[in-house]
């Protein structure tokens, strides 16, 4: 037993010793435990005590409200892709293998803050998951659904914490641009149902999201199969280009789920 405390308390001071010193008095990253704890908050509200709280209850009247939530999203992705798309143009980046900065040049600093900006985004994104169980939509709340948020906020803070830039740029860069799209979608389906309701068009912003994918596939597997070298971390490119294989397959098979056992059936989808 005290091995095993000894071994937790010498993880813990390692993940506190090799913590990005520029991000430590940023909200919610002063201390390793913040984003676990809200995200463990999150899938126990939405997982086990939310159902239960609105068992007996009726569905909140949100339309408003949610009206105005997914277009600030849409506001803040779209600022913070027209962030990134300002980057690029001002710095030299390699999409074949961009190396990791930790110092405080210009450069590194506009990474590092655009990564903040995307973390917040993440951690915000959770909130889609409660409004659909604040508005009885649990069938909403799927696998896929809780999975892809919870990776994404824990991994966000992750990499923020320690790998603040270099080649996972795009990754942030490119989630800004999909999800732009994707709460102004959204937005319509609240806002103006009637222009989605079977709507052939509705099935491309699944494809814009495996499109996404595809790209981070290949975008983080070039320096390997081209035995490229920048300095940045190998197990980190072979973690996310899996994760981002996974998550194709996951989209792919909801899309061929939705959209091509029964066609007839999405297009009259809500």
């Amino acid at each position: 037993m005290a091995l095993i405390i000894r071994s937790i308390y010498s993880g813990y001071s390692y993940l506190v010793d090799k913590t990005d010193e520029r991000v430590v008095e940023l909200p919610l990253l002063r201390s390793v435990w913040t984003v676990p704890l809200i995200t463990g908050a999150y899938l126990y509200f939405v997982l086990d005590l939310g159902p239960k709280l609105m068992a007996n209850r009726k569905p909140f009247e949100m339309r408003r409200f949610l009206c105005a939530y997914n277009l600030a999203q849409v506001a803040a992705n779209v600022w913070t892709f027209a962030m990134g798309v300002r980057y690029l143009r001002t710095y030299n980046f390699s999409f074949v293998c961009q190396p990791l900065r930790l110092d405080r040049s210009d450069q590194s600093m506009d990474e590092m803050y655009l990564a903040y900006a995307y973390f917040l985004l993440k951690i915000l994104d959770l909130a889609d998951t409660v409004f659909f169980v604040l508005r009885k939509k649990q069938s909403h709340v799927t696998f896929l659904h809780v999975y892809h948020h919870t990776i994404m906020a824990l991994s966000a803070s992750l990499f923020l914490r320690y790998l603040a830039g270099g080649h996972c740029f795009m990754l942030g860069m490119l989630n800004t641009f999909v999800h732009a799209v994707m709460y102004f979608y959204f937005f319509l389906t609240i806002y103006r149902p009637e222009a989605v309701r079977g709507a052939s068009w509705k099935r491309y912003v699944t494809l814009l999201q495996m499109a996404q994918f595809a790209y981070n596939v290949v975008h983080f597997f070039r320096p390997i199969v081209l035995g490229v070298d920048c300095g940045y971390p190998r197990a980190v490119m072979w973690f996310v280009g899996m994760q981002n294989i996974f998550m194709l397959l996951m989209f792919s098979d909801f899309y061929r789920r939705a959209y091509l056992r029964n066609p007839k059936a999405a297009a009259h989808a809500n």
